[in-house]
């Protein structure tokens, strides 16, 4: 908004100021030229003057008369009387003459030398009514050419906000992949990120909530007909030791049902939760240790050697303690679940190559079975299962990773699973702690150093 108030304000002074060089250089050539016809007129006066100078004063009315009807000017002889003027006044009539204007004619008057009594007074022709077209040609002008100006720059804004117009409506009909292309010199840039971040979120949304519901109904089925199973041959059943069986059964699966209507319901309003961050600065190698000393027990327990190297100089950076740290917990017990002997924790910075920005990078693997390069793309979506290799026991809605990609979108970091390609040309830091040929699941997080404190 602060640019677009900028643009109009600069095209409506930049306007002005041109458009008022052009009048200023138009007058001015036009007082050139009004100065060199007065000059002529007043070459004309003098000559007047010196003639009737030399005219008995009983003949000067007629001479007047004469001279006006043969140079074809307007010329009277008027009297000193009807005139109040001051000393000087009278002392410049004398000398030079002096240029007068009424409402609607413009004239010089001169005094006789020889007849003092006497004014000559030569009109010239149109000066008022020509100046006030003038004046008023030059307002035109200037309203016309700010008008011009304006609407010029409005031209490109008008066909923006059309585009951006059609596409809400196209948006609003249930093309939800509708989106404004961007434009390096659009005005209303700032409107059209938000209306492509606004329909993307409502996309996502809407996507979420059908694959929630396709994945409810059908993740639903097995355990609702486990507990009918259970409860029918419950019922049917005499003998009370395998009815307290098929009730325990049955209590089983009701946990099941409880525990997936909970994963789901708390997935559907993480949106709401994203909108209440608790933002910190915090020290990145600090709080990733303690989380790997906390999950070491577990890893322990597994036979799984949970390692934490990192070469990190510029620590600090700044996100929801309590949401990265479930970020985190569930990329590091994913990879314990799935590796067979080793999982690495690594934690580095690097400078991008486009703007030279420090950025935190960690890096997670595991010597598992790895993810197949064709689902790398879709194990952060929501309610995908991979194949069998990597599914764990016991519990597994398909959320975990996809709630883990949410939490790094709402900080605007950047998160993905790596190939062995990947990691030998991208994370060298990582390839002295790990050794590729072993390595199976890859995962990069990448957040911004908080400039601040670093």
């Amino acid at each position: 908004m602060n640019k677009l108030i900028i643009h109009i304000v600069l095209t409506v002074t930049l306007s002005l100021f041109g458009f008022g060089w052009l009048i200023d250089e138009f007058v001015y050539h036009s007082t050139s030229q009004n100065n060199e016809q007065n000059s002529s007129e007043n070459v004309l006066l003098d000559g007047f003057i010196n003639h009737l100078n030399e005219v008995p004063n009983e003949q000067l009315k007629s001479t007047v008369a004469k001279l006006s009807q043969q140079f074809d000017a307007d010329l009277v002889l008027v009297s000193i009387d009807d005139f109040a003027f001051d000393d000087d006044i009278f002392t410049e009539l004398a000398t030079t003459g002096i240029q007068l204007a009424s409402e609607n004619e413009f004239f010089l008057l001169k005094r006789l030398t020889n007849h003092s009594d006497y004014l000559l007074k030569l009109t010239v022709n149109n000066s008022v009514e020509q100046g006030r077209q003038l004046e008023l040609f030059l307002t035109l002008f200037l309203y016309f050419g700010v008008s011009i100006a304006v609407v010029l720059w409005m031209s490109p804004l008008i066909q923006r906000l059309k585009k951006l117009t059609n596409f809400a409506n196209e948006f609003g009909k249930g093309n939800l992949s509708v989106r404004v292309k961007p434009a390096k010199y659009s005005q209303i840039n700032v409107l059209e990120n938000s209306f492509n971040k606004m329909a993307s979120q409502i996309e996502h949304l809407i996507e979420e909530n059908r694959l929630l519901a396709n994945s409810l109904s059908h993740d639903l089925r097995t355990p609702v007909a486990c507990f009918r199973f259970a409860l029918d041959a419950s019922i049917s059943e005499p003998d009370i030791d395998k009815k307290n069986g098929y009730l325990r059964r049955l209590e089983q699966d009701v946990d099941n049902i409880e525990g997936m209507l909970n994963a789901f319901l708390d997935y559907a309003s993480m949106e709401r939760k994203g909108m209440h961050l608790d933002y910190r600065a915090t020290d990145v190698h600090d709080f990733l240790e303690a989380i790997v000393n906390d999950l070491k027990p577990i890893a322990k327990d597994k036979g799984i050697n949970l390692q934490f190297n990192s070469v990190i100089s510029d620590r600090y950076s700044t996100f929801d303690n309590s949401w990265m740290y479930r970020v985190y917990i569930n990329l590091i017990t994913n990879a314990i679940s799935y590796a067979k002997s080793d999982v690495t924790v690594n934690l580095f910075n690097r400078a991008e190559q486009s703007s030279a920005k420090i950025k935190i990078i960690c890096v997670i693997c595991d010597d598992g079975p790895g993810i197949p390069e064709q689902d790398l793309n879709k194990v952060f979506q929501a309610f995908v299962r991979l194949d069998s290799s990597r599914k764990r026991n016991g519990e597994n809605f398909g959320l975990g990773l996809a709630i883990v990609q949410r939490v790094v979108d709402w900080h605007g970091f950047q998160i993905a699973f790596l190939s062995k390609d990947d990691l030998k040309f991208e994370l060298r830091e990582v390839a002295q702690h790990c050794e590729l040929e072993r390595l199976g699941a890859v995962v990069k997080l990448t957040m911004p150093v908080d400039a601040n404190l670093n």
